[in-house]
């Protein structure tokens, strides 16, 4: 296939302290955080919302975020006070008819949300804006070039933030990175959500491995099987719909985007397909498919190399650093990565809480950006315990507040005080 060259314009939009790429809970974070220390941000953001997997890839689950402070808990507190969240499990309303406050949240309400905060603090979102080039000279970040519908344009930043999940900015700047199982280099698998209606009102949900094998042998007694081994639903904060899970596709790189493709098409048929054999379930009949995500959920993407790897035995020993940002207290959680594979997520791995420092955030190529969310450094199985939204939102206030010193002090993320990042989330409110 030859190549072609073309010939592009794109007109300066503007210049800004900070830039963040990508709109998921660690890219608002980041966004927040830089702004309320007074710098100058823009977000760019390839869909019409922000919450990334959360509300893109319907997964409104906030796992270990019970134990963090700053804009986590002020977004479980703003949630909350409207009944806009409810437990995973057992009982959503107390006697008097209310919704009990937990960690599974309202899609819609978490939207309205991330709205809200982001234009009240003055932070210049771009919707609908895709990344699609940089420009970098002696090691740093120039500007980056973003396509839109309206055409496209370039916006310049002192400090960049890659929060794309995948690390497509550190991708597009050279930046060295891992991605799957260390032996065989396969990729956890990726999975469509869904959102249904019609299952019975009383039905909380499929939520142990044992209920998920018990629902997953009932569903194949009528010839409904699904290629994660499992399958699950989960009652929703509206009390009237579920979000279901079940459908794996393995081994697929985060830049093989025929195999994305491929991979999207058949989630969602598995989906749809799976929701309409319901009927002939007794007690499933008036199973509904509400919504599939916008995206597949991709649980692993590239791992960027930085000043420091969270290493397997970090995550045993429950290492704790002078410049750890958050205790991390979830499991290791390793999603099937082939079709045969142990339903056993945590493979046989123990953790005890651990930190993500700040030098994970800070890559090795790359001297004016930091990384937030799950392309931050660390190996295969920290990765798989690190990587859910309460951690990621606190890799997002870390590198928000650290961009900020950079800008104030003209330094770089690799000359910022890791103990300062340290106490800011300290005094965050965040359990160290």
């Amino acid at each position: 296939m030859s190549n072609k060259t073309f010939q592009i314009t794109a007109p300066l939009f503007g210049e800004y302290d900070v830039v963040v790429c990508g709109g998921g809970i660690a890219g608002f974070a980041s966004a927040v955080s830089a702004a309320r220390e007074g710098m100058k941000v823009a977000l760019i953001e390839k869909g019409g919302y922000l919450g990334g997997i959360m509300t893109q890839g319907i997964v409104p689950h906030f796992i270990d975020a019970a134990n963090k402070g700053g804009i986590v808990k002020e977004m479980l507190d703003y949630l909350n006070s409207r009944q806009w969240t409810c437990p995973r499990k057992g009982e959503r309303v107390d006697e008097n008819g209310k919704k009990i406050p937990g960690f599974l949240i309202d899609i819609e309400g978490a939207k309205y949300y991330f709205d809200e905060v982001c234009t009240s603090l003055g932070i210049e979102l771009f919707y609908y804006s895709r990344l699609c080039a940089v420009n970098t000279a002696d090691g740093k970040i120039e500007s980056l070039l973003i396509s839109s519908d309206g055409g496209n344009f370039s916006v310049k930043g002192k400090i960049y933030i890659d929060a794309t999940g995948n690390g497509n900015l550190a991708d597009m700047c050279g930046c060295r990175y891992d991605c799957g199982e260390p032996d065989t280099g396969i990729m956890q698998s990726m999975s469509m959500e869904y959102v249904v209606a019609g299952y019975p009102a009383d039905n909380n949900g499929v939520e142990s491995e044992k209920q998920k094998t018990e629902y997953h042998q009932l569903l194949e007694k009528h010839n409904i099987t699904m290629s994660g081994g499992q399958a699950g639903f989960v009652k929703l904060p509206a009390l009237k719909t579920w979000v279901g899970g079940g459908n794996y596709e393995y081994n697929i790189r985060p830049d093989d985007i025929k195999g994305i493709t491929n991979a999207t098409i058949h989630g969602r048929k598995e989906v749809i397909d799976t929701v309409k054999k319901h009927a002939e379930i007794p007690g499933y009949e008036g199973l509904e498919t509400i919504h599939t995500s916008d995206h597949i959920g991709v649980r692993e993407g590239r791992r960027v190399l930085g000043q420091y790897r969270i290493t397997l035995d970090d995550i045993i020993e429950g290492k704790r650093f002078p410049d750890g940002i958050c205790l991390v207290k979830f499991i290791v959680d390793v999603h099937k990565l082939k079709k045969d594979d142990t339903l056993d997520n945590k493979r046989g791995i123990k953790t005890k809480p651990y930190n993500i420092p700040y030098r994970s955030l800070v890559p090795l190529d790359v001297d004016n950006m930091l990384l937030a969310g799950r392309c931050i450094s660390g190996d295969f199985y920290p990765h798989a315990s690190y990587r859910v939204m309460g951690n990621m939102a606190a890799t997002g206030e870390a590198a928000g507040y650290a961009a900020s010193i950079c800008v104030k002090d003209n330094i770089l993320p690799c000359e910022v005080d890791g103990t300062k990042i340290r106490s800011f989330m300290d005094k965050k409110g965040y359990e160290l």
